[in-house]
């Protein structure tokens, strides 16, 4: 068995919705990413096995951003790329695959990461080629149906991010308040850490053109976004008697990240991180807080670490419902280590690239700090959760 290990990692700043980044696409956010993971690596391009990639939503229409982004990134055009996809975790199971390969031996150096870009999400007509009936006199949004149809219908209804805080919340026994004050101490802690520069590293400014001149984007749109108390407690409910609003569930956005994986033989030395283990899990996709928990406590058996002696958990806040929930499960062996910079309800969610981004902050922070183990979840809809824990 090889050891597994980060020698680099790299994520764009992410833009929300119809924001800073919305005017470009999928294929042009994964290859900044890319380019800047391989070349921090200080690996030559042709030396990596293959580039393996997610995407929830294909958007601007390459069929395959693992293999379009490398190339369009100019990087060497023999290795292999794919596209997978786990929906929001997609970026953590792409780590998983290369992670498989590499232990075994089969192979030494892999790109993974993911991206999306929510704001080019494209509207669809049903069936069109083969029968016009009441689906197609309308246009279908992928946004909504992403989430929608992340699960059987049939068997579950039909799910959205709203629908599932609103029951997580009332399972939990969550109020509005604590729900929105959860949200303000997310924004507050990304704030601080944008001030502080903790997550700098992790971050490759996107520099793009405009009518004006070239316009640099170099931290979190979401961060900049201020708040109040008072501003959250004022938004209505999404649905009729829930506790799930616009501001307590997080908000869509556009990014990519890359994280180069490579054994511990082919690093030479080199690495941020090393891989200690992973967690699936999966269930009802109306109880993923407890899915979410089972993936941590997976991933930390395999690995052969206590709860109590991990540092940083950094989890995606799909939604505040979500968030306390889940740190009300973990229990006081996990109290003050998670999201310690805030998380995707201040960040902003870009779908398959959010994984990625929160193992590239994690990766930086272990080496900024005396820490030694950081863990990162990410539950997606369908019911299903993935969980990384990392050494120092």
């Amino acid at each position: 068995m090889q050891e597994v290990v980060i020698v680099a990692a790299a994520r764009t700043p992410f833009g929300l919705y119809k924001g800073s980044l919305a005017d470009q696409r999928s294929q042009d956010l994964a290859a900044k990413s890319m380019k800047e993971a391989v070349e921090r690596s200080g690996i030559d391009s042709s030396e990596f096995d293959a580039s393996i990639y997610s995407e929830a939503v294909q958007t601007s229409l390459p069929a395959n951003v693992g293999r379009h982004g490398w190339l369009l990134a100019g990087l060497d055009e023999n290795p292999a790329g794919f596209t997978m996809n786990t929906l929001c975790a997609g970026a953590i199971q792409t780590m998983f695959s290369a992670y498989n390969k590499i232990l075994l031996g089969e192979y030494q150096l892999f790109l993974t990461g993911g991206v999306e870009t929510s704001t080019q999400a494209p509207y669809y007509i049903f069936h069109p080629r083969y029968e016009f009936g009441p689906k197609s006199h309308y246009f279908h949004d992928q946004k909504v149906e992403i989430q929608t149809n992340a699960q059987p219908n049939d068997i579950y209804g039909e799910l959205t991010l709203a629908a599932i805080a609103d029951t997580v919340a009332f399972n939990n026994g969550l109020t509005r308040l604590a729900l929105d004050e959860y949200v303000l101490a997310s924004k507050e802690k990304a704030a601080a850490a944008a001030k502080n520069g903790n997550q700098k590293e992790a971050v490759v400014n996107f520099a793009k053109k405009t009518k004006k001149g070239e316009v640099v984007i170099d931290s979190d749109e979401g961060v900049k976004k201020a708040t109040t108390l008072d501003k959250l407690m004022g938004l209505p409910s999404i649905n009729c008697c829930g506790s799930a609003s616009e501001g307590n569930i997080a908000p869509l956005a556009d990014g990519s990240a890359s994280i180069v994986l490579a054994s511990a033989a082919k690093a030479g030395g080199k690495a941020l991180a090393k891989i200690a283990g992973f967690g699936v899990a999966a269930g009802n996709p109306n109880l993923v807080e407890r899915t979410a928990v089972n993936s941590i406590n997976k991933a930390l058996k395999y690995s052969g670490i206590a709860l109590k002696d991990v540092d940083f958990i950094d989890i995606h806040e799909q939604s505040a419902a979500f968030a306390l929930a889940v740190t009300n499960l973990l229990g006081p062996d996990a109290a003050g280590k998670i999201n310690v910079d805030g998380g995707s309800l201040a960040y902003g969610h870009a779908g398959a690239a959010t994984g990625g981004a929160l193992v590239a902050n994690m990766a930086y922070r272990l080496n900024k700090t005396n820490a030694k183990v950081g863990v990162v979840n990410v539950a997606a809809f369908g019911g299903q959760a993935l969980t990384v824990v990392l050494k120092k």
